[in-house]
C-alpha cells in the first residue's frame, strides 16, 4: 500500500484525516464508536474468526457470542521495543467464559499475537486494582500462561479477510 508521506501535514490535516478513516471504518462495520479503534477493531475480528456475534455496545460482561460461548476481548497497541510492564484495561466482571487477548503492533496494527485463556485462569492470574475498581492482568503474564491457546492464526485470517 502506498501512503503519501503524512509527516508534512499539519496536525489539523492529520486528525481531519483520522476522523475520515473512522468514519470509514464505522461504515464498514470494522468499528462501532470513534473512540481509538483497537478495542473495536479486536472485538471485530475475534467476533469473525470464532463465527460469532458482537454483544450490544452496553453489555459488560462479555463482548462476543461464540456458538454459545461468551468472549470476552481485551486488546493491547504495544511497542515491540518498550521493555516496560503493559497492562490490559481492568475486568470489571467476570460475566464470560474465556478471554481473547489481542496484541497490535504500535506502528502497523498488525496482529503480534492472539491468545485465549479460559476465566478460571484469567481470575486466578488477575490482581485486584482497588484504583480502577477491577481486576488486572499484565501483557508478560499472558504471554507467559501455561493454559493459554495460541489463536494468532485465526485472528489473522480475519484481518486478512477484511477489504
Amino acid at each position: 500500500m502506498d501512503i503519501t508521506d503524512i509527516s508534512s501535514l499539519s496536525t489539523r490535516e492529520l486528525l481531519g484525516s483520522y476522523a475520515q478513516i473512522l468514519t470509514e471504518l464505522l461504515r464498514r462495520g470494522v468499528v462501532r464508536s470513534r473512540n481509538a479503534p483497537a478495542g473495536d477493531l479486536a472485538e471485530f475480528l475475534v467476533a469473525s474468526a470464532y463465527n460469532g456475534e458482537l454483544a450490544a455496545p452496553s453489555e459488560k460482561g462479555w463482548d462476543v457470542n461464540a456458538a454459545g460461548r461468551k468472549l470476552q476481548v481485551k486488546c493491547r497497541v504495544i511497542d515491540p521495543t518498550v521493555k516496560s510492564s503493559q497492562q490490559f484495561s481492568p475486568f470489571r466482571s467476570w460475566g464470560f467464559d474465556a478471554c481473547v487477548f489481542v496484541l497490535l503492533d504500535s506502528m502497523t496494527y498488525e496482529i503480534i499475537r492472539a491468545l485465549e485463556i479460559d476465566i478460571s485462569n484469567v481470575k486466578s492470574s488477575s490482581q485486584p486494582s482497588p484504583w480502577v475498581a477491577g481486576s488486572r492482568i499484565t501483557v508478560a503474564q499472558v504471554l507467559t500462561h501455561q493454559s493459554a491457546k495460541d489463536v494468532t492464526d485465526l485472528v489473522r485470517a480475519a484481518y486478512d479477510s477484511l477489504h
